[in-house]
């Protein structure tokens, strides 16, 4: 009992270490296991694991192994099928049906994955009862799964020849049917086959009844001039099926009756029914044309923890794009599928997708997105979690809402785009209930300014959000500046907050001059440095000749203005005055005319680095991206190209949109990141 206490709760509790025995191989597992519990992230460190266990060739530790893997990696369908093959090889084969079963659960539109499941029922159904129906359950499943993928046609291939092989004709033919009419890589190789299916079989073995009917008639018509007896004669014969009743490897006699065209009846069928599905296909061929220029540049189809080119996010971005304008929701789920086995890794994917659904009223299938995504692909990334917050909040539930912020915000904490977000929540909320009394908001600000573990900086961030909010919500200027100065007394450096304090002055609806140039002062005689102090001078100067009224203090400000220009290592020219500007049939350098941008205009957000707030604390979009290796890359099948007439030109596409809550509305990072942006206007000095 004592030692079932004292076993690790840890998620990776196999790690040889309880084990009596000293042989290498136990050392080797040792260090495996360690390495991933140091760093569960390490897709190499994994897939080291997964190669130790398979050498070791254990039951137990290979399962902890890749269970504990395929949690994090599901979307690697080369480890379920060796994860499988483990199973069969250790003759557990209910175990191994399991295996496939939840790999096929988590990746369904992998078609190498089904191929692979399908050729291992086959081999359990041996010998046993219902064989046929079972295996042909498997395929229909498959084809449910991801037959409309464009890469799928080695599925449809198989499938095919299974039931001409079983001699269900008109099962081939309806599929055949199918695939003529789907966009896939092998479109092309389909409709070959097919005319030679048609031209080795009689008419009514690859038609449906009421088809064969309706070209009989018209056959008829074409050749009752030549005909000298029926259309066709009744042939009959014996051959051997497999029996169903006992097992599919023993076969029983049967007599067979069926049609014999005469010679003129069977060219005209197949013309007809060539000539039909050539319409079909070429319309098929349409269909390939409008998405070949997507697929010929997915160079990536199958999952990988390494970061995607921007091209090919782009590619996917602009494929999914045109298939929702198509507005064929199967294939537009199947492509957002696809893309989020490549993709994976990219929250602002899940987001797409799950807006998509949620824009059709979906909301369970967007919140199961949602739900796959930040457990496991996206866990570590604070963008799909606000998108999904914002999401719950948006359908009332708003505790699930602060439930998921919280939980991120305790795993992964100091975030500011999600404090901001928690904080944003509860004054919605308030809102909605018509409340008043914004205390609890207040307080929670409050606590994060005087949080000793954060830099003075960051301390002046959420001051600056605070001031906005009392501005802004509570319609409170004097508290608003107030708590910026008081920041200013613990942060005297931080130029944010001066500009903060101008644009408060700035903000009163009666323009109080005294106010205005008090702050200014203000900023020009506090311990900023000289190019930021000469700003201000600036704005001031600016201020002045443009709104005041009182020349004295402009000449007195000039003067003053002139002595800090001069302390700066490389003056800048102060106002227009001795410059003459260029007329309108006249060109300036562009050297003379280089603005300063030492400091941003007023009118312009001022930005911490979007990665990292100072004093090391991470905001939305900072999340590492140190993976490597990859899985099993699947096969990648046919070569068919739609005729080069119409393959549409690629056009260079713009820019993506990077921004994990772009299709919310909104960028909490940048949210996280800006100071309070100051509205007043300012001439930037000309160099």
């Amino acid at each position: 009992m004592g030692r079932d206490r004292s076993r690790s709760r840890s998620p990776y509790r196999y790690n040889g270490d309880h084990s009596r025995s000293n042989s290498p191989e136990r050392d080797i597992l040792r260090e495996g296991w360690r390495a991933v519990r140091d760093d569960p992230h390490d897709f190499d460190g994994w897939c080291r694991l997964l190669q130790i266990v398979e050498q070791l060739d254990q039951t137990k530790p290979a399962r902890e192994a890749y269970d504990e893997f395929l949690k994090r990696f599901p979307f690697c369908y080369g480890y379920w099928r060796k994860f499988a093959e483990f199973e069969k090889r250790h003759k557990h084969y209910e175990k191994c049906l399991n295996v496939y079963e939840a790999g096929l659960q988590a990746i369904p539109l992998s078609v190498d994955l089904w191929l692979a499941y399908i050729g291992y029922v086959k081999e359990i159904a041996e010998g046993q009862r219902q064989a046929t129906v079972k295996i042909r359950d498997t395929y229909m499943r498959a084809l449910s799964s991801c037959g409309l993928d464009f890469r799928s046609d080695k599925l449809w291939e198989e499938y095919i020849d299974w039931e001409i092989q079983k001699r269900e004709y008109e099962k081939a033919a309806a599929l055949f049917d199918v695939i003529l009419s789907t966009p896939t890589m092998g479109y092309a190789g389909h409709f070959e086959r097919y005319k030679n299916f048609v031209n080795s079989m009689e008419p009514d073995k690859v038609l449906s009844a009421g088809e064969y009917d309706e070209i009989t008639d018209i056959v008829y018509k074409k050749i009752k001039h030549e005909l000298e007896g029926p259309m066709f004669f009744i042939e009959e014969f014996e051959e051997e099926v497999p029996s169903e009743e006992y097992n599919n490897v023993e076969f029983q006699k049967r007599t067979v009756r069926q049609r014999k065209h005469v010679d003129s009846a069977l060219k005209e069928f197949r013309e007809e029914i060539l000539d039909r599905r050539h319409r079909k296909f070429m319309e098929n061929e349409r269909e390939v044309a409008t998405r070949w220029t997507y697929e010929s540049q997915i160079k990536r189809p199958y999952f990988h923890v390494k970061p995607l080119e921007r091209v090919q996010l782009k590619n996917w971005y602009d494929y999914l794009e045109f298939e929702v304008g198509e507005k064929k929701r199967k294939r537009i789920i199947t492509l957002f599928e696809r893309c989020m086995i490549s993709c994976a890794m990219y929250d602002e994917m899940w987001i797409k997708y799950a807006v998509y659904l949620d824009s059709t009223n979906d909301v369970e299938s967007a919140r199961d997105v949602f739900k796959r995504a930040i457990d496991p692909h996206c866990s570590r990334k604070p963008g799909i979690h606000l998108a999904y917050s914002l999401f719950e909040e948006k359908h009332g539930d708003v505790e699930a809402a602060r439930s998921i912020l919280t939980d991120f915000a305790r795993r992964h904490p100091n975030y500011a785009a999600i404090e901001l977000r928690k904080l944003s929540l509860d004054r919605r909320e308030l809102q909605r209930n018509k409340e008043t009394d914004f205390s609890i908001v207040v307080s929670k600000y409050e606590k994060l300014i005087y949080d000793e573990s954060l830099s003075r900086r960051v301390s002046s961030f959420y001051a600056v959000k605070l001031a906005r909010f009392h501005l802004k919500i509570r319609h409170d200027r004097r508290l608003a500046e107030k708590i910026i100065r008081d920041a200013i007394a613990r942060d005297k450096k931080n130029c944010q907050l001066y500009l903060q304090l101008v644009d408060i002055a700035y903000s009163s609806s009666h323009m109080r001059e005294s106010e205005i140039l008090e702050v200014l002062d203000f900023a020009i005689d506090s311990p900023l440095t000289p190019e930021e102090r000469f700003q201000f001078s600036q704005r001031k100067l600016d201020f002045l000749e443009e709104l005041s009224s009182d020349v004295a203090k402009l000449q007195e400000h000039y003067v003053d203005h002139m002595k800090l220009e001069k302390e700066l290592e490389a003056p800048p020219t102060t106002s227009l005055l001795g410059k003459r500007l260029a007329s309108k049939d006249e060109t300036l350098d562009a050297k003379k005319l280089k603005p300063d941008f030492s400091m941003p205009p007023p009118n312009i957000p001022v930005q911490i680095p979007a990665q990292m707030l100072p004093g090391g604390i991470p905001v939305a979009g900072a999340i590492p991206q140190g993976y490597a290796g990859f899985g099993a890359v699947p096969a990648v099948y046919n070569t068919n190209m739609p005729p080069p007439t119409m393959i549409p030109n690629l056009q260079n596409p713009p820019p993506i949109a990077a921004n994990p809550n772009f299709y919310y509305g909104g960028n909490p990072s940048a949210e996280a990141a800006n100071m309070v942006p100051v509205q007043s206007n300012v001439n930037i000095p000309l160099a």
